[in-house]
């Protein structure tokens, strides 16, 4: 049995003792430079570990041997599923590992934007101290007691933003596809339908998959109903977004600012437009990224690929594969 580490992923010693345990392994610590390069790393493997980098169909069609791809991280939207169920490939995840830390995240990104604790290092860096010149002007923000704050899914991570939510003594609004009145009570939320939450929240964050259903679901419409006063994060998938006008919506200060941690084309452009704005907040897609998350995601991964090997394959995603 053959097992490929594909692409860069935290691989400690003891998990990598654990692997070389079931079978033949080879790790790449490199980003292939293109598909040609990821299908010959994989092209022999029966395993597949899988980072970031994606998995087209032709992948799956160039690997005769391969029966099972291990996805290191929750989203699996990079890898073709329909391709890997056609080629009876399990696909299988690490659903919720970083749910603290992306959840920890969202508020790291409020309050930032709250008290603007980056222009405030800019400013001290470059010399500047009086703050009584700025009662008025830049420093002055805003607390989170007494806000409302707009949770957009209910699953792991946003009911972990919802409990953080009410340390800090704010209202929440929640919105969820499929609300249920136990779990609202079990959360202390109100649950609201989408234009609800977009006009009485100070704060919206997302917390949804990618799915056809989410994709672009705050777009200029959406935008347009929140507060001007308002700030948006996310930390779900940029897809969810319609960034163009996003960026028409910051501009003109129809929302106050925004916090993003994911975007449309990963890594950002030079040249995107966000860039030229002092109201949003850009985070090169690391609200996960925590020691304890990714051990956690390394030791999931790890134990699908045993259970996969003893005939009990477990977190598939595509479930018609076997």
């Amino acid at each position: 049995m053959k097992i490929v580490v594909a692409d860069p992923i935290v691989l400690h010693l003891e998990y990598q003792e654990e692997l070389e345990k079931m079978g033949e392994l080879k790790v790449y610590n490199t980003w292939p430079s293109s598909d040609d390069e990821l299908i010959g790393r994989i092209r022999d493997a029966s395993i597949v570990v899988i980072g970031r980098y994606g998995l087209p169909a032709r992948a799956f069609e160039a690997s005769e041997n391969l029966k099972m791809i291990a996805v290191w991280q929750t989203g699996y939207d990079h890898i073709d599923l329909q391709a890997a169920t056609e080629h009876g490939v399990v696909v299988s995840n690490v659903p919720g590992y970083a749910f603290d830390s992306v959840a920890e995240f969202v508020f790291a990104q409020v309050l930032n934007l709250l008290r603007s604790l980056h222009k405030a290092d800019i400013s001290l860096r470059e010399g500047e101290f009086e703050w009584r010149d700025y009662i008025c002007g830049a420093y002055k923000g805003n607390q989170l007691m007494g806000k409302t704050l707009g949770v957009i899914g209910t699953g792991n991570i946003g009911s972990r933003v919802i409990e953080i939510a009410h340390g800090f003594k704010m209202d929440v609004l929640a919105y969820t596809a499929h609300p249920n009145p136990a779990k609202e009570k079990q959360l202390g939320v109100r649950f609201v339908d989408m234009d609800t939450l977009l006009t009485q929240s100070d704060i919206v964050t997302l917390h949804v998959p990618l799915t056809p259903t989410t994709e672009k679901m705050i777009g200029a419409k959406e935008l347009l109903k929140m507060k001007p006063s308002s700030i948006l994060i996310n930390t779900a998938r940029g897809e969810v977004v319609d960034e163009a006008a996003l960026f028409i919506a910051l501009r003109n200060c129809h929302i106050a600012g925004a916090g993003l941690d994911v975007f449309e084309d990963e890594p950002l452009p030079p040249n995107s437009p966000f860039l030229g704005l002092d109201n949003v907040l850009l985070t090169p897609h690391i609200a996960f990224l925590s020691e304890e998350s990714l051990n956690e995601c390394t030791s999931v991964t790890v134990d699908n690929i045993r259970k996969f090997m003893e005939g009990k394959p477990q977190n598939v995603v595509n479930e018609n594969s076997q």
